[in-house]
């Protein structure tokens, strides 16, 4: 069948060449520079605020003097976790990891990204905001991502490091679920922000190191 000018076109469009992954994986990159850049922001335009004890989300909720600063942001943050889940995929096949794997670390982040542009999109108290909880999916992400790429020697390191934040992210949840009544109204925005630490920086360090390893 002779190439046309429309057959090209769309060759080019749905291959999956190192550049697009790589561009995907920039979207990772960007979600904890925007979620950590709105902790800075946000709280400037709602006087009064509280890291202490109130939730990050609150400051996209109709108390706030301009709630949609925040949850355009977040909302951002979605957008970029679903097309980072591409990105891990097609990357970490790229890099040899296992398929099933692979699979199952971009559903993580996929559902994570429809979630977290939930939250923006349904600010609270809307009982959508919290996405269904598919934006839990992420607490198993990084330990998918080691298992996807164990068999890679000399990406070891790396995958330790994930195992790391995994057991981290798996504490902090945990603590954020009420077990051990540490969480209290008096110091949950610690604790929340606890948990972003844990939960968010890894994605932007692992599509950091994606990007980089696809180049060599």
């Amino acid at each position: 069948m002779p190439r046309t000018p429309a057959r090209e076109w769309l060759s080019y469009t749905f291959t999956m060449t190192t550049e697009k992954i790589r561009a995907l994986l920039l979207a990772g990159i960007l979600i904890p520079v925007v979620y950590f850049g709105l902790l800075i922001i946000a709280p400037l335009l709602y006087p009064g605020f509280s890291y202490v004890t109130q939730y990050a989300s609150e400051m996209g909720s109709a108390e706030a003097r301009y709630p949609m600063v925040f949850n355009a942001g977040v909302m951002l943050c979605g957008v970029a976790g679903i097309l980072a889940s591409f990105g891990f995929f097609y990357a970490i096949r790229r890099l040899g990891g296992n398929t099933l794997m692979a699979a199952l670390t971009g559903l993580t982040l996929f559902l994570f990204g429809i979630a977290t542009f939930m939250g923006g999109k349904f600010p609270m108290p809307d009982d959508r905001h919290g996405g269904y909880g598919l934006g839990l999916a992420l607490q198993i992400a990084p330990l998918l991502l080691a298992l996807a790429l164990w068999r890679r020697r000399d990406l070891r390191g790396f995958c330790i490091f994930l195992l790391v934040v995994f057991a981290v992210m798996t504490f902090f949840i945990a603590v954020m679920m009420g077990i051990g009544g540490l969480v209290t109204r008096a110091n949950v925005g610690l604790w929340q922000r606890g948990n972003a630490l844990a939960g968010f920086p890894w994605i932007g360090i692992a599509a950091w190191r994606l990007r980089k390893e696809l180049l060599l």
